[in-house]
């Protein structure tokens, strides 16, 4: 070992001491934020499934902290990703689907935030729902979603390109206090593994969740050659699930089930006490949890910090939120959800109650014959989140270029489906909608 190396390793596992006798952990000098599209959390090894090798999100469970009960807020990319950065529900921030409009100007995000106290900041994309006109570019000294010169983006690109872009980009910042978040977008339909990787797992969905966990690892190998990985926080995050067929639903964007709304959640930071926790999380948690560990003083958000479970300490009891108002685009009824520590409810023309303690797929409605806490937690759902959701945007006040990019990934937009009235159940339209995807696909 150099003398640099040994010096940088003295100065980690000396700050790493000083954190663990203080109970929390060290401020780190920066931050890779890594976000898995479409990514559920029970299709990983690190949540018990065995039939994938993900080496990287394996050795970052193994320096860190993971989640085991992440909750999305909306089964939609735009939505989810505009409610990571900014730590707020999609009714607070106002965007609550993929063709709503962009973000607000004046709500500040963690890109703003880190930009203003002199981070160097950077974004890499992997597709056309986060391009920098959606709304979350704001703040990046980079905001790369694949554009060259004169040539529109690709819908998009493959998680090896993202990757090759943002490593350019750290050789030349790493030095600095800074920013980077990846977007990788592979486990996403129609997914596009290598084909050694098809070949392997004989199931696309599961090959393009091994390619992501491929790119993970290279962003790891070269923070280690760099010798940052000792004072750079890694923060790893699903933004929804897939659903894979459960109850119904092919894809993603219509049902508030767990499959799409259970994600990963990993925390690695300097001076971390290493572990797994069970405590109820929402991605609205991660933006106050990384202005608690970057020692800025948090804004008004609708999440909690997790700095203090990262230490070993227990997050007082909330309810979770979650929702899914694409539905609104085809006429139907949206989808509202409010989780607690055991039961979920989900607010729809027949409303469902689950015990996911002892039924985790959903599997047995026991609204029928709990009707007392169908009352409890509906009145906890408007009490807390709101009677009413906002009209979706109309599809015709969006640009002809926007509907376009997103019909391409399979987000449609109005007309409405043919017999389908306001107020109709998304169960009684699912079938009927998968057809329309598989056409599209």
């Amino acid at each position: 070992m150099t003398t640099t190396s040994l010096g940088t390793w003295l100065v980690v596992i000396v700050a790493t001491a000083t954190a663990c006798a203080g109970g929390r952990p060290a401020q780190p000098r920066a931050l890779v934020l890594i976000t898995l599209d479409t990514t559920r959390a029970d299709r990983l090894p690190i949540y018990g499934y065995g039939s994938l090798q993900a080496p990287a999100l394996e050795r970052l469970a193994g320096e860190g902290v993971v989640f085991d009960r992440t909750t999305s807020v909306a089964p939609l990319t735009l939505t989810a990703h505009t409610s990571l950065l900014t730590g707020l529900y999609p009714f607070h921030h106002g965007v609550r689907d993929n063709a709503d409009h962009p973000l607000d100007v004046a709500t500040p995000t963690l890109a703003t935030i880190l930009h203003e106290r002199g981070f160097r900041t950077a974004a890499f994309v992997g597709s056309v729902v986060l391009a920098p006109d959606r709304g979350l570019a704001r703040g990046f000294d980079v905001y790369d979603d694949g554009a060259l010169a004169g040539v529109r983006p690709p819908r998009r690109r493959p998680g090896n390109e993202v990757v090759d872009h943002a490593l350019e980009w750290l050789a030349a910042n790493g030095r600095s206090r800074f920013f980077l978040w990846i977007h990788l977008y592979d486990a996403h339909a129609p997914q596009r593994p290598p084909e050694d990787l098809r070949r392997t797992y004989g199931d696309s969905y599961v090959g393009g969740v091994a390619f992501e966990d491929a790119q993970i690892g290279r962003m790891l190998y070269a923070l280690d050659r760099s010798h940052l990985r000792g004072t750079t926080a890694v923060i790893v995050a699903g933004d929804h699930g897939e659903s894979l067929g459960d109850h119904g639903e092919n894809e993603h964007g219509i049902f508030v089930y767990e499959s799409a709304l259970h994600v990963p959640l990993i925390v690695s930071t300097p001076g971390v006490r290493v572990g797994r926790t069970h405590e109820l999380t929402s991605l609205v948690d991660v933006a106050p949890t990384v202005m608690d560990l970057f020692g800025i003083r948090r804004l008004r958000t609708d999440g909690l910090s997790l700095a203090g479970v990262l230490a070993g300490r227990e997050l007082a009891d909330r309810p979770i939120y979650a929702e899914s108002l694409y539905a609104l685009r085809f006429g139907w009824s949206p989808l509202r959800a409010v989780r607690d520590e055991r039961y979920k409810y989900i607010d729809a023309p027949r409303p469902e109650l689950y015990d996911l303690e002892n039924d985790p797929f959903e599997t047995y409605d026991l609204s029928a014959t709990r009707p007392d806490l169908v009352a409890t937690m509906r009145a906890q759902l408007i009490r807390g989140f709101g009677k009413d959701v906002a009209r979706a945007n109309n599809v015709d006040e969006l640009s002809f270029e926007l509907r376009e990019r997103l019909g391409a990934l399979g987000y449609t937009s109005g007309p409405r489906t043919a017999g389908a009235g306001p107020g109709h159940d998304p169960k009684d339209e699912i079938r009927a909608y998968n057809t329309r995807q598989g056409l599209l696909r």
